[in-house]
């Protein structure tokens, strides 16, 4: 068939590739349908990728709210547990005090069983306070309020304490108590109390965890000096062939109230927050310490710090409390027992002691007495009718030249920080912490009685 047969009309060809104007207008409004389909879906996704932000920021809140929570129940139950802890340790000596003091009262006429009674109860004493001084240690440890004073400290003489502070408890272990010579004994600067009670809480657990007849080491290692700066880096070590840790606690040992074994007999036990402390303490103070320890074999304990080395040789002087003899103190205390301790104290330095039972009684006494009639007022702070620090205001406030210098010390059980704030924005110079010891607060009184 010839190709030509059916001719091709090109008019209709060509009208049929030329776009009609409605076929323009209908594509067109096709692709809006589309680009407006797309925004659609644009929006959808985006409100999707915002829910799944939100749903993710949910979650996420949830998830802090549930670490919030797992914190908080930790803390109500860490809260717990030391306060149950603390009942139990306070609770102990306080019925060996109360049981003891009832049998001496029936054993008065019995002077060897009322000494020995008297000795269990200083020690049941002791043990509180050193319970009661802990909790306060690790307080301002946890605070950053512990302030450091350096003084002038040398190997020698801690080695000397170290061995008068323990050889009679070694002595009736039959424990060798050994402190290894130090190759150079340099002075250096440091706070004494606090390297005394780092190595107190070392050193009294190495006795109280070795046997009969067992041995400790006490010895100071140099690492290095820094003549530039001026400074010494000594290892201290405790070594003991005591009954030893396990691997195990020793990862739990630096945590407070950690104790490996609660079956152990009652005076192996102690508070718990020892080590807890000296660890604190040491990198207070800029140190490291470690342990190496083994079940049966033994502990060694190193103790790792930086001094600055004291200029020339410094020899403290004796403390002397003349400046006490003849002076007149007010004494403001509610509790007789208390009154009654303080008032030996103060006698004992040759101080006339004149007593308020309570704050306003104190004002009184202070306001009807002549100008310049007491030298130093000793003030408690919980009392009746008018506490310490509302006692102490009205004296700043009276209108007589005493009552703006005079000496005015805080002595109270409330001894934390706050505390202490409270007792110097009321105008009061010094504050004690009770039980007063006694070297504290000569040396506080002459402190005070020195600047007037």
């Amino acid at each position: 068939m010839d190709k030509n047969e059916y001719p091709i009309n090109t008019d209709i060809v060509e009208e049929m590739m030329t776009p009609k104007d409605e076929d323009v207008q209908f594509y067109l409004e096709e692709m809006q349908k589309m680009n407006n389909l797309m925004i659609d879906m644009q929006r959808e996704l985006n409100r999707a990728l915002m829910e799944s932000r939100r749903m993710q920021e949910e979650l996420k809140r949830n998830e802090q709210f549930k670490i919030a929570l797992e914190a908080s129940e930790k803390a109500a139950k860490e809260k717990m547990e030391f306060m149950s802890r603390m009942s139990h340790d306070m609770r102990t000596p306080m019925n060996v005090i109360m049981g003891l003091a009832s049998a001496t009262i029936d054993e008065a006429d019995n002077p060897a069983a009322v000494r020995e009674n008297m000795t269990n109860i200083r020690d049941a004493s002791d043990f509180m306070l050193g319970l009661v001084n802990d909790i306060l240690d690790m307080s301002k440890i946890e605070k950053g309020t512990v302030v450091l004073n350096q003084k002038p400290y040398s190997y020698q003489e801690f080695a000397l304490e170290m061995k008068t502070m323990f050889s009679t408890q070694c002595d009736a272990k039959h424990i060798t108590l050994y402190t290894k010579e130090a190759a150079s004994n340099p002075t250096v600067m440091t706070d004494k109390i606090r390297i005394k009670q780092i190595f107190f809480n070392i050193i009294s657990n190495a006795v109280k965890y070795t046997p009969p007849g067992g041995r400790i080491e006490v010895g100071a290692y140099q690492v290095s000096v820094n003549e530039a700066e001026n400074k010494i880096s000594v290892e201290y070590r405790v070594t003991d062939n005591g009954i030893g840790m396990s691997e195990e606690f020793q990862k739990h040992l630096f945590e407070p109230f950690s104790q490996e074994d609660n079956s152990v007999s009652p005076e192996l036990k102690g508070s718990g927050l020892g080590l807890s402390i000296t660890k604190r303490l040491v990198e207070q103070m800029g140190g490291t310490i470690q342990v190496k320890s083994q079940k049966g074999k033994g502990t060694t304990i190193s103790v790792k710090l930086t001094f600055e080395l004291a200029k020339g040789e410094v020899h403290e002087k004796k403390e002397s409390f003349d400046i006490l003899h003849g002076k007149n103190v007010l004494l403001v205390e509610d509790h007789p027992l208390n009154t009654r301790i303080a008032e030996r104290l103060l006698e004992k330095q040759n101080m006339h002691v004149i007593h308020a039972e309570n704050g306003k009684i104190g004002v009184d006494l202070f306001r009807a007495s002549p100008e310049g009639s007491f030298d130093v007022v000793l003030m408690d702070i919980r009392m009746p009718e008018m506490s310490g620090i509302e006692a102490a205001k009205k004296i700043r406030a009276l209108e007589r030249k005493d009552a703006e210098n005079i000496p005015i010390i805080a002595m109270s059980a409330n001894a934390y920080p706050e505390d202490i704030q409270k007792s110097l924005k009321a105008g009061m110079n010094e504050h004690l912490a009770k039980p007063v010891d006694a070297v504290v607060l000569y040396k506080t009184l002459s402190k005070v009685l020195q600047c007037t």
